[in-house]
């Protein structure tokens, strides 16, 4: 039970009203935390992407929890059961290391190293509420009074505003080293630029600052009641119902896998044009490049050497990275093919290993500078303007 809600409590149970009566207030925050409940429960039966998902089951559980004392609270259950209080319901040291752990897992095969010790201050916190919950109800207000509301409870309130705003910055600088690496890494990154990432990363930086702009009013300018901190864990059940929603429906999105390959060992020296110029033509003769979704760990496999010189050959020989050399070649495709009529454009595309509308497009633009359309439209005016010149400009009689 929140401190606030275990003063208010007292005070309704020496006045004889209480009363358990599920309200407006009690059953919007109710339905969002059933409705991130059944999400959960989902998620930990998706064929798809079961550590990520299970781990996403878990920040948005954890999340449930901290509406559970609002929930019950302003039905009245903490003033009918005050024995309650203390009853490890908020696990907010959690949220952080789940967050980064997720987005981890999303992108990599395997969860770090020593990952369990992110949790270790959210299992101290458990540990200390659990203790709590287990002393006499006597004894737990007088401790309540004495020591926790003076010490512990600022400490666990804004050490869990910490960690969540120290794992937000690290989740974010993954996804973005993550990004910078899919640009050389595959050849389809239009068709990979992981919204969800940004939603889920998005939601929590808003849970972020509602936490630390209530907490912030609470400790430095007025004390906020139970009552008055419903807006905070309104906005919580938005992000939840928000998250959950997304959560859902990009459960079974395939992620490229970013994999810490084993440092290759000191490249000889060499000639990095000729091999880069080796390794681009073997993928145009075999027709790799028609693969969609191709990385650059299928090729590396296939040239059996390392994606660090693959990578290095590319860059430093061409002035290319490896989803510049294979789009490359598919827009070349893509030209050739649009100059022999008639051709669907989509088909053609795919065709030439683009794996959607929307990467063909962009990709197609950033080559030609032009649109597919508009690039067939100049090139036929093109050649109606040189044969009309060459017409006008012939000798009579040649």
């Amino acid at each position: 039970m929140p401190a606030a809600r275990r003063r208010e409590t007292l005070a309704a149970a020496a006045q004889g009203t209480v009363v358990i009566k599920f309200g407006a207030w009690s059953t919007i925050l109710g339905v969002a935390a059933g409705f991130g409940l059944l999400v959960s429960v989902l998620l930990l039966a998706a064929p798809r992407n079961r550590v990520p998902n299970r781990l996403l089951a878990a920040l948005l559980a954890v999340a449930v929890l901290r509406l559970i004392p609002y929930v019950i609270g302003f039905a009245g259950v903490y003033d009918a059961y005050p024995w309650l209080s203390f009853a490890p319901f908020d696990l907010a040291f959690a949220i952080g290391p789940l967050l980064y752990l997720y987005v981890r897992r999303l992108a990599t095969p395997v969860l770090p190293r020593r990952w369990a010790w992110h949790f270790a201050p959210a299992a101290v916190d458990l540990a200390y509420n659990l203790w709590a919950f287990s002393l006499p109800l006597a004894q737990k207000n007088r401790w309540d009074d004495l020591v926790h509301v003076r010490w512990i409870d600022p400490v666990e309130a804004l050490g869990a505003i910490a960690s969540l705003g120290i794992y937000l910055v690290a989740a974010i600088r993954f996804r973005n080293r993550y990004q910078a690496w899919l640009v050389g890494a595959v050849s389809d990154r239009e068709d990979h630029r992981q919204s969800w990432m940004t939603t889920i990363l998005a939601g929590l930086g808003v849970w972020l600052a509602v936490a630390f702009g209530f907490e912030a009013v609470n400790r430095l300018a007025t004390h906020l009641s139970y009552s008055s901190r419903f807006p905070e864990y309104l906005a919580f059940s938005a992000i939840i119902l928000w998250l959950g929603l997304e959560g859902w429906r990009h459960a079974g999105h395939a992620f490229p896998a970013m994999t810490a390959e084993a440092a290759a060992p000191p490249a000889p020296a060499r000639d990095w044009g000729a091999t880069a110029g080796e390794w681009a033509e073997t993928i145009r003769t075999q027709g790799w490049w028609r693969e969609p979704g191709l990385s650059l760990t299928e090729v590396t496999r296939r040239l059996a050497t390392n994606e660090t010189y693959v990578s290095r050959a590319f860059n430093e020989g061409l002035g290319l990275n490896f989803n510049a050399v294979i789009n490359g070649f598919r827009v070349e495709a893509v030209k050739a093919g649009l100059v022999v009529e008639p051709v669907e454009l989509l088909t053609l595309a795919l065709d030439c290993g683009f794996s959607s509308k929307a990467s063909f497009n962009r990709v197609f633009r950033e080559h030609t500078g032009l649109s597919p359309t508009a690039w067939r439209a100049a090139h036929f005016q093109e050649i109606g303007g040189d044969a009309s010149s060459e017409a006008t400009t012939r000798p009579a009689g040649a």
